[in-house]
């Protein structure tokens, strides 16, 4: 321990220390080696065997902190000859523990060196070992090969001679057996020949290495004459065997033995042999079916099957037991038959194409089909053992003679495309939409096609799957598109068309696109039937995108005929709307009464609408289209009814918080059971109208003071474009002479505005309302009006402040939300503020004739729903505010709100004539007050 303390302690300097006590010096000093700096792995490897817990076996020892530690004051300071002393007799201990250690260190390197001495010595005797024991063994290996030098030469003999004997033995046998051979096949005893033949080939087979030799050479050359022979004779045998007309006259088994010698000839003279055979039989064939007779007409092709099956009844009972069954001549004799017949078939088509009968060439086309079928199941393996080792599932008479068919089966195709012409036609002239059975929702037609389709389809499977059926899907395709554009698009009502709309003038609409809608569903149900029935080599071909395209646009065409069918019907109200005198109305009421005529007309259609569409997507999407349209429409009307008051802008925004209402129930219109409205419905049509709103809005501002107005229009509407002011300068009705000073003060103040758009969605509604500058930037007249839904954007986001919408303003998070129930949340200190009557302002506000309190420029009017927030009660036309300034906060009930009900309170309109008064009085020196 007292080691490991010294090693890895560290004394930093000569530090002065008492000798010990009693000796005669005062004072000594002892002389400390540096620090040793050891490696942290060697320190922590040290700790970890010695676990000393001594100060002095840190790794990190400090001497300061060890001595502060001993001596912590200076009382302590009276032990410091004792401590000396403790650590004096450690050192001197430590001292003697390293003496010790030096010293058994030393004596172990020498006792190593002398045990490595020792084992060299051991190392080299092992080698020396080892190389005695190797001569040894080699000298064994020679002794033992040279006492087994004449064994190898006996053994190598004695395999030699063996050989000798055995080719020899087989020479003799190859000899006998050929002259045996010779003789069998001169007596013509064919079993016996085969046999002999079978070992002479095994034995020339053996042979083939010593062709070198004369003998085995002429040997083997005779027996390759001898085998031409057998071939020749066979094959006469088998000419005698059979009449010119195939009949047999020959011996059965003698034939039937000539064939196992022909099956040990070998592959070609088999197959020569069958070649002949089947030639022979099929000679008569050739000379009754002969080009340009009668009898090889294409309605006669009957007659050429019945004679393969009378062939093949001959074959069976005579001629089968001649040849081997694993030849399977009957086979090849029918494969031969379908070659010859599928040529002559082709022939006689192409002569007759332009005249043949298509239903005879239809009937002659399933004969064969029917024909190669039977040839199939007869050859198909019918034994386990073969059907599990042939890698065919067919016994390849398949299409044997039918392809011949296939260029022709266009004229079947024809026949077909002529007779859905005819049916189309039909569809589109004489088929009505049904009106005394109300059940119906789908016509007649669209049922019948699909009828019709899948009979001729599952015809054309039976004949073809490959390029006929693949003009056929073509054909499909091309009438459903003539249904879809020509006979349903013919039953919807023209543009302008006079009838009288009501519930069967619907009807027939819903029907054309619960048709279109079956039709597409249908469509696509044809379309796989057509990939699973046609050949996989032509599924990429096949289609029917287009097809579902014309269906989707009829349904769209549809949809739109609906939503036209609905604007004619509220046309009326939007003409009443134009008419009210919106520039001198002097009250806010309830709804206006075109009000009332918009929901009656929802009512009627809307809800017929709903209960006469079968696939409520499809209502869905003409609601949305009849939102999107009317908002369009509407706010085209809008500038039909200028001019408009401030308070008749107030009613027309009233009205158009009772039509969103309106819009956001006909989601429901004529359902059994009511649905919550879609989220995503109700954000549409607060979105639509919301911008007509915040038109309203802006219109209904007081265009004094003007600062104040374009204030109020920069914060709404949020743009800088002079067009999208003019328009609502004309809105309101607003003098030349006026126009021109807001113009100018317009694009005065817009200068460092950053925030403003170029040009507002907003106003995207009131893009063809008509608004030109002249040359010195005043409003003229213009005419012409297009109601575009064009440049509609539907979208948007809040943004300002503690969620407020400030659209384009000061504060505004960048994109607006025209959301109406939050435009109507504006903080209205936000104009006040960038107004020269801010004081004005609140001065009426703390009036007497003022509501709530408030006070100075910070003062907050916080409104509710409408403009300014102020509720209206018709009634008591009172109202209240709330609003907190200076430190100072007064609040009070509101009356209602937009939101909550159909009422405006016309105190602001108070507190504007009074912002005019005191505006007048304070002017009045400098100039004659403005209008």
């Amino acid at each position: 321990m007292a080691a490991a303390a010294t090693i890895s302690s560290a004394i930093h300097s000569k530090s002065p220390m008492p000798a010990t006590a009693g000796s005669a010096q005062d004072s000594a000093y002892v002389t400390t080696t540096e620090a040793i700096q050891l490696a942290p792995e060697l320190n922590s490897s040290i700790t970890h065997i010695l676990r000393s817990k001594d100060p002095l076996d840190a790794q990190e020892f400090s001497s300061v902190e060890y001595i502060n530690k001993i001596f912590p004051n200076e009382h302590s300071l009276a032990a410091v000859d004792q401590v000396l002393a403790r650590l004096q007799a450690k050192a001197k201990q430590v001292q003697e523990e390293l003496r010790e250690l030096t010293r058994a260190q030393t004596d172990g390197g020498q006792k190593g060196q002398e045990e490595v001495e020792a084992a060299k010595k051991g190392i080299e005797m092992l080698f020396f070992k080892i190389k005695e024991i190797k001569e040894k063994a080699t000298q064994s290996e020679q002794m033992v090969q040279e006492i087994t030098h004449d064994i190898k030469s006996l053994d190598y003999a004695k395999r030699h001679l063996t050989t000798s004997i055995t080719t020899l033995k087989r020479l003799q046998m190859l000899v006998t057996a050929v002259d045996q051979l010779k003789a069998m096949a001169q007596r013509k005893q064919y079993r016996e020949t085969a046999q002999l033949l079978e070992a002479v080939l095994q034995l020339i087979q053996y042979f083939r290495t010593f062709q070198n030799v004369r003998q085995i050479a002429e040997l083997t050359e005779s027996v390759a004459k001898l085998q031409v022979e057998l071939e020749r004779d066979i094959m006469k045998d088998f000419e005698q065997g059979f009449t010119q007309d195939g009949i047999l006259v020959g011996n059965i088994g003698q034939l039937a033995s000539a064939c196992l010698v022909i099956d040990i000839l070998g592959e070609d003279v088999r197959q020569n042999l069958v070649e002949w055979y089947c030639k022979l039989q099929l000679r008569a064939y050739r000379s009754v079916f002969k080009p340009n007779e009668e009898v090889s007409a294409l309605d006669n092709t009957s007659r050429r099957y019945a004679w393969l099956k009378r062939l093949l009844k001959i074959h069976d009972e005579e001629h089968a037991h001649i040849f081997p069954t694993a030849w399977d001549v009957s086979r090849v004799l029918c494969m031969q038959f379908c070659q010859i017949t599928r040529n002559d078939l082709a022939n006689i088509l192409a002569k007759t194409a332009s005249t043949v009968d298509v239903p005879l060439l239809l009937q002659v086309l399933q004969l064969t089909l029917e024909f190669e079928t039977q040839l199939e199941n007869r050859f198909l393996s019918r034994d386990v053992d073969d059907a599990l080792n042939d890698d065919s599932d067919t016994a390849g008479f398949a299409e044997s003679i039918s392809p011949c068919f296939e260029p022709y089966l266009s004229l079947y195709i024809d026949a077909e495309d002529k007779a859905l012409e005819e049916k189309i036609l039909g569809f589109k002239q004489q088929e009505p939409v049904p009106e005394d059975d109300l059940s119906v929702t789908v016509l007649a037609s669209s049922t019948d096609i699909f009828m019709l389709y899948k009979s001729a389809l599952t015809n054309c499977a039976k004949l073809s799957r490959k390029k006929p059926f693949l003009d056929l899907c073509n054909v499909f395709g091309k009438w459903l598109r003539v249904y879809a554009n020509d006979v349903l698009m013919s039953k919807l009502p023209k543009q302008g068309d006079k009838r009288p709309v009501n519930r069967e003038y619907l009807r027939s609409i819903c029907v054309v696109l619960n048709t279109a809608d079956y039709s597409l569903t249908t469509t696509s149900q044809l379309e796989e039937r057509l990939w699973a029935n046609i050949d996989p080599e032509f599924v990429d071909q096949v289609s029917m995108e287009s097809e579902r395209q014309a269906f989707l646009f009829v349904i769209s065409s549809c949809t739109k005929a609906l939503v036209r069918t609905v604007e004619s019907h509220y046309d009326p109200a939007m003409q009443a709307m134009s008419k009210l005198p919106w520039a001198t109305i002097e009250n806010v009421g309830d709804q206006s009464e075109y009000v009332s005529m918009i929901q009656a007309t929802l009512k009627t259609c809307v809800g017929a609408i709903q209960e006469l569409i079968t696939n409520k997507r499809y209502y869905r999407t003409f609601c949305d289209k009849f939102v999107e349209s009317f908002v369009s429409r509407f706010a085209v009307n809008l500038t039909r009814c200028k001019p408009i008051s401030e308070i008749g802008a107030e009613q027309m925004l009233l009205d158009t918080q009772a039509v969103k209402s309106l819009l956001l129930e006909i989601h429901n219109m004529g359902a059994e059971i009511s649905a919550p409205v879609p989220t995503s419905f109700v954000k549409f049509v607060n979105r639509g109208l919301g911008k007509v709103e915040t038109i309203l809005k802006t219109a209904m501002s007081p265009h004094e003071p003007l600062e104040m107005f374009i204030d109020h229009y920069f914060l709404l509407v949020g743009d800088r474009n002079l067009s999208n002011f003019q328009r609502i300068l004309e809105l309101k009705g607003l003098k030349r002479t006026e126009q021109q000073q807001m113009v100018d003060l317009f694009q005065k103040k817009q200068v460092g505005m950053e925030n403003l758009q170029e040009n507002s969605a907003v106003m995207s509604l009131l893009q063809g309302m008509p608004a030109h500058v002249s040359s010195q930037g005043v409003v003229g007249p213009s005419a012409g009006l297009v109601g575009n839904m064009a440049g509609m954007v539907l979208g948007g986001t809040s943004g300002g402040p503690s969620g407020l919408a400030t659209p384009g303003g000061p504060g505004s998070g960048g994109a607006r939300d025209t959301n109406p129930y939050q435009l109507g949340n504006i903080v209205t200190s936000t104009i006040l503020s960038h107004s020269p009557f801010a004081t004005l302002a609140a001065q009426h506000l703390n009036s007497p004739g003022g509501s709530g309190t408030g006070g100075g420029l910070g003062g907050e009017l916080v409104t509710g729903s409408g403009l300014f927030g102020l509720g209206h009660d018709k009634d008591s036309n009172t109202g209240s505010t709330s609003g907190a300034a200076g430190g100072a906060a007064g609040q009070g009930q509101a009356g209602g709100s937009f939101a909550a009900s159909t009422k405006i309170n016309v105190n602001i309109r108070k507190f504007v004539a009074g912002m005019r008064a005191k505006k007048d009085q304070d002017v009045a020196p400098a100039g004659p007050a403005s209008n």
